[in-house]
């Protein structure tokens, strides 16, 4: 802070201000001279700390009448530049959802600028500090682990001081409920995968789900909510909860291992699994362990990935609206640059019903 030009200090200490509610909209700020003798600098120090301010979109200033705090967009030149953070970028159903999101951007002259932060937090701050220093127009972002809070909360804040809008994708932190998100609504998917399998007949369901991040957890806690409606629950050895740390080569860990035994033991009879990856993954090595699916065992993933439809059985899964979804985001985001009020929004899963989890009532008749 010290080696900052004063005009960037001054701007800097405002803008937390305005954030943390200390001048209000509609408030007048202190004057030139009052902000000269507290922060001890010139005037003309300060006049370019109001620009600065006035480019964020936070003060007007009115000629004779003095500056006004205001949050309204942020004043742009030229082409609106729009920051993505996802946890991957080339990988799975992201593709999908960027292509969404870019389609609309492009449309309205805006551009994309694309991060992987690789759920890693300290990768993730890396890049929100990069884009606080470009700076971008808006920000797209999906949380690192979002079942926990965010060690880079304090870099969040920052982007709210500069009006700089954040829109939260699949999931969001804990305590940032009130920021704007577009989202799946994953305890009502727990809750339809476990639904569809025991109307199908199955009444000894396992589970495997990631629980770091809101997802996770929150399609777990609708798993186990829709299987207490019906007077069932899960012991523990017929459900695998599993962190980020945990996901590469998770089939071979103890814990995948042990859950392969009770699957093989015929303990359980249907297998609900965090996604399309690790369904294909489990599918794939019961396959070789000679369990017979789905004659002896249903499978349900969640997504509907692009390779879901061409397994061997295909996959049963719930499909995610991928292109929509990012389409969605991209409308939210332009319309919050351009100074107005957004909504969160849950989408709704769709089931797509495969070969991997036939009806077992149809066959008992």
């Amino acid at each position: 802070m010290a080696e900052q030009p004063k005009y960037l200090q001054v701007a800097d200490t405002l803008r937390r201000e305005i954030a943390e509610g200390i001048f209000r909209d509609g408030q007048t700020l202190m004057t030139e001279e009052e902000l000269r003798l507290r922060f001890d600098v010139s005037r003309q120090t300060i006049r370019q700390a109001i620009s600065l301010l006035e480019d964020d979109g936070l003060v007007d200033r009115r000629r004779g009448s003095g500056t006004y705090v205001r949050h309204g967009p942020r004043r742009r030149q030229g082409i609106i530049h729009v920051g993505v953070i996802t946890t991957f970028i080339t990988d799975y159903i992201f593709p999908s959802i960027t292509q969404g999101m870019e389609s609309v951007l492009n449309e309205n002259g805006a551009v994309l600028s694309l991060n992987a932060m690789y759920n890693d937090v300290g990768t993730e701050r890396n890049i929100l500090e990069r884009m606080l220093e470009e700076p971008v127009d808006g920000l797209i972002m999906e949380g690192c682990r979002t079942a926990k809070e965010t060690p880079n909360r304090d870099v969040l804040e920052r982007f709210a001081q500069r009006n700089i809008p954040v829109l939260f994708v699949n999931g969001y932190y804990p305590g940032m409920e009130h920021l704007p998100h577009v989202v799946m609504d994953d305890y009502g998917g727990g809750r339809l995968a476990a639904k569809t399998a025991l109307d199908k007949g199955y009444t000894r369901p396992a589970g495997l789900f990631k629980t770091d991040d809101r997802q996770g957890a929150e399609r777990l806690t609708g798993f186990r909510d829709e299987l207490r409606t019906r007077g069932i629950t899960v012991p523990d050895e017929r459900l695998l909860c599993f962190s980020t740390e945990e996901r590469n080569d998770l089939v071979d860990s103890d814990k995948g291992k042990a859950l392969l035994d009770v699957l093989q033991r015929k303990e359980a009879d249907c297998l609900i699994c965090y996604n399309d990856i690790f369904a294909a993954q489990f599918l794939a090595r019961l396959l070789e362990q000679g369990v017979k699916v789905p004659e002896e065992l249903g499978l349900i993933g969640f997504d509907n990935a692009t390779f879901s439809g061409i397994l061997q059985p295909s996959l049963t899964t719930l499909g995610h609206p991928k292109e929509a979804f990012g389409s969605l985001a991209a409308r939210k985001i332009l319309r919050m640059i351009a100074g107005e009020k957004e909504e969160s929004v849950s989408m709704p899963w769709t089931l797509i019903e495969r070969d991997s989890l036939p009806d077992k009532n149809r066959q008992n008749r």
